[in-house]
């Protein structure tokens, strides 16, 4: 798309729309978030002070919220698909992470277990950022514009539409 497109104000209207909805949505998350898990504190203080259970909603809900705020971020920066699934990727990642940090810790008292699933995650997440990267780095062929692996693909599978449907 054109940086000199024009919008149309019913168009105007509707992405302003949909922004200050999606804004809405994680600030009623992040405010639920925070009252809710204020009073599982709470009930956990008077309940159970000896046993801090409090920690794992305080933590495996940050990860959904962390995911809300990083689908506004996503859509207002219009970023496109591979770096969008690369950072919910690693929003995931590290939230998810940290959770089965203290989980390990507060259940052994070490840090045993959670190497496992850092390890593997982490490696196939290291995969899918060099896969995204190489297909969608540019190179470019003699006498050819600069165009991604993708973008090469994408045209080879247009061709061949275009070749069955006999255009």
């Amino acid at each position: 798309m054109s940086k000199n497109t024009i919008f149309s104000e019913e168009t105007l209207r509707k992405i302003a729309s949909q922004k200050v909805m999606f804004r809405y949505s994680v600030r009623v998350h992040a405010i639920c978030y925070v009252s809710i898990n204020a009073l599982l504190f709470i009930l956990n203080l008077i309940f159970t002070p000896t046993d801090w259970w409090v920690v794992f909603p305080l933590f495996g809900w940050l990860i959904g919220l962390a995911l809300h705020a990083t689908a506004y971020i996503v859509w207002v920066k219009g970023m496109g698909y591979s770096r969008r699934a690369i950072l919910f990727h690693l929003v995931g990642y590290i939230f998810t992470m940290f959770l089965l940090l203290i989980t390990n810790y507060s259940l052994s008292g070490t840090l045993d277990w959670v190497i496992y699933p850092a390890i593997g995650w982490g490696g196939g997440l290291f995969l899918h950022i060099l896969f995204s990267y190489l297909m969608t780095k540019t190179s470019s062929v003699e006498g050819e514009a600069t165009q991604s692996r993708k973008e090469r693909a994408i045209e080879k599978e247009m061709e061949k539409m275009r070749k069955k449907l006999g255009q």
